[in-house]
């Protein structure tokens, strides 16, 4: 339990560091090349943003079954919800105030969202990908390359 506790203030911590330059959440979402380290780009908070994450976060189909949230390579696409977005599923229950959508070209790792909610703190699940490849193509963000596959059945 401690080794998980200490694995998560970690994530916190690089998160912080590697979205250091933030913008309010009125900006928007911000993209990062995770290799590179580095935000590649903004995206316009807008009503469609919002419905976005809204959508993901209502098709859940399971938690994260690994301590290895991030992926080495790929992108993260940091979306702050404002207002905060009230959820109450099987795996997430609490106000959500901010995700991240982890997209990786590795073959063995699915998108990943790490959710943060007021009152538990963060929780990462796996989303069904049915509108992701749309969302990636409207935000030109979209690379044949990054595997959009939805993880097998536990």
């Amino acid at each position: 339990m401690l080794k998980t506790l200490d694995r998560m203030l970690f994530l916190v911590a690089v998160f912080s560091l590697l979205f250091a330059q933030t913008v309010g959440a009125s900006d928007g979402a911000e993209v990062l090349d995770i290799k590179k380290g580095e935000i590649i780009l903004t995206i316009k908070n807008s009503n469609s943003l919002q419905n976005q994450v809204k959508e993901w976060l209502s098709s859940v189909n399971g938690t994260v079954g690994s301590l290895k949230i991030e992926p080495s390579e790929g992108i993260a696409i940091k979306i702050p919800l404002m207002p905060p977005y009230k959820v109450n599923y099987d795996w997430i229950t609490g106000t959500v105030t901010e995700v991240v959508m982890f997209i990786s070209p590795s073959k063995t790792y699915f998108p990943t969202l790490l959710v943060f909610t007021k009152e538990e703190g963060l929780v990462a699940v796996h989303v069904k990908n049915h509108s992701l490849k749309t969302f990636l193509k409207k935000n030109k963000l979209f690379n044949p390359e990054l595997n959009l596959a939805e993880p097998p059945l536990r």
